[in-house]
């Protein structure tokens, strides 16, 4: 996808010249023009390369409930020789230190109609075997997806304590579906509503009934994976607004209270465009969904108009969400040359930066946490030799997911003086910790005044994402503030940059 950043707009400043046989002005005069155009220079350049960013305790907006990343594609994670390290880059305290993560309700578990129960792990095979023993490669593939996601989600929990695990379904088993030899939604293939909406909802809540057996409990629970993509040769499922919200409320609801999941919540619609989920969610039955949730991919036309990737400017859903919690479920710059630059992680920071601010999510998650391969799809990539590769995007992800923690508030912060600057920031009320988020996308450096509006912070510490930056996440010096209580920052172009301080 292509994206227009923006860029600074400079004023040119001609010199002036007496022309042959026009009166000349005293010196004095010239004196006085020469040193007001300097001015009007020096205050141009100055506006274009200085800000003021005011940040207030007092104004409250959301409550953060995490950063977090689907936990596949499932095989090539179980099987990469650095599965271990690849986890702890992304849910580990030295890595993104994400609090989240995304499953999926594969739709090929056997199924016991009788019983309702999913039997989600191979029989006599142990979580933990040697991916070259003949134990696993004799496994079909759809076994090792089932062994591998049981593995990854359990690790995960166990080594991290990641408190938010939940799944979506991306279709149904295909004998419950109208069309029953085509995984995907093309012409419209779902859910048969008539004969099997009890038993699908029999089959969520058993997958997730076994996944609580195995010690995995899952906070939430999707029935729908992009409901709307009727084009795709993925497995999916359609689905109208209103059948998905009568299912919601006659099925699944009372099925996962049946199984004793009474406090697992339910997570909807999950379109693949952020608009399409305000127009989806709007018509539907929301009575029993708990967490509301899109996808941050482009606009339909945009990307109908060839556009593909991180929306840029997704806008606030219109409609009343009731007080629930909104997650952004997922979204990656899915389109174009593989890029680990900062230009990609600039598109990402400006979609987070728009998603948290303007848009007020809870809940920011990407799409893949890792791939075998070099792909704008995942935040960690493995380069030809197996080594793995870490583009700006896992960088900028970090500036979020480290500083800003589960339980922060964001709160007031803006800009006055710059139109290229973006700055959001973040609260723990009970320990008086804040984060600032502060992206540069233009081309030259901004200096900025800092003052802190309704509270006051003796130093700040700065984190910072550059295209030449070695370290993730680069710790430089500490600001010390200044007498009268605000600090100068520094941002240089092209960077993503986070202070961290504390509240006196």
């Amino acid at each position: 996808m292509r994206c227009n950043n923006l860029q600074l707009t400079f004023l040119a400043v001609l010199t002036f010249a007496l022309a042959g046989g026009c009166k000349k002005k005293p010196i004095d005069d010239l004196v006085s023009e020469s040193q007001k155009l300097k001015a009007n220079t020096l205050a141009a350049t100055a506006a274009a390369g200085t800000a003021e960013i005011t940040i207030n305790w007092e104004q409250t907006f959301q409550r953060i409930d995490g950063f977090g990343a689907f936990g596949g594609r499932i095989v090539p994670f179980f099987e990469s020789p650095k599965r271990d390290s690849i986890m702890s880059y992304l849910w580990g305290n030295s890595g993104l230190k994400l609090n989240m993560v995304r499953g999926k309700v594969l739709h090929t578990y056997p199924f016991n109609k009788q019983t309702g129960v999913v039997t989600i792990k191979p029989a006599g095979v142990d979580i933990d075997v040697n991916v070259n023993s003949t134990a696993y490669t004799s496994l079909t593939a759809v076994q090792k997806e089932h062994l591998g996601q049981l593995w990854i989600l359990k690790k995960i929990k166990e080594r991290y304590q990641v408190p938010i695990t939940f799944a979506s379904t991306w279709t149904p088993p295909l004998s419950m579906k109208t069309n029953t030899s085509q995984e995907s939604a093309k012409w419209f293939n779902g859910l048969n509503y008539n004969t099997s909406s009890s038993d699908f909802a029999r089959y969520m809540a058993g997958f997730a009934k076994s996944f609580q057996n195995e010690g995995v409990n899952f906070y939430a629970i999707s029935p729908s994976n992009e409901p709307e993509n009727v084009f795709s040769d993925w497995d999916a499922s359609y689905w109208t607004s209103a059948h998905l919200g009568q299912f919601v409320t006659n099925n699944l609801r009372p099925a996962l209270n049946q199984q004793g999941l009474n406090t697992m919540k339910i997570l909807s619609s999950e379109n693949a465009a952020w608009g399409t989920a305000n127009t989806f969610l709007a018509g539907m039955d929301r009575s029993n969904v708990d967490i509301l949730a899109g996808h941050g991919y482009v606009e339909v036309g945009q990307l109908v108009g060839g556009q593909r990737g991180l929306n840029q400017s997704p806008v606030t859903w219109n409609y009343a969400t009731g007080n629930k919690p909104v997650w952004m479920t997922e979204t990656s710059d899915d389109g174009g040359t593989y890029d680990n630059t900062i230009v990609g992680g600039l598109k990402l920071a400006t979609s987070m930066h728009k998603f948290l601010a303007e848009c007020n999510v809870n809940a920011f998650v990407y799409w893949l946490g890792m791939l075998a391969i070099r792909n704008n799809e995942s935040l960690i990539c493995t380069n030809s030799d197996g080594s793995l590769d870490f583009p700006k995007t896992y960088d900028v992800m970090g500036q979020f997911s480290r500083y800003i923690q589960a339980g922060y508030y964001r709160f007031g912060a803006s800009v006055q003086n710059n139109s290229v600057l973006k700055v959001s920031a973040y609260k723990d009320p009970n320990t008086g910790k804040f984060s600032l988020v502060a992206i540069n996308p233009g081309t030259d450096m901004i200096t900025c005044t800092l003052r802190l509006q309704g509270f006051t912070s003796g130093t700040l510490t700065g984190y910072q994402t550059s295209g030449s930056s070695a370290a993730h996440w680069q710790q430089g010096t500490a600001l010390i503030a200044n007498t009268d209580g605000s600090f100068t920052l520094t941002i240089p172009a092209q960077t993503v940059t986070t202070f961290t301080g504390l509240k006196n």
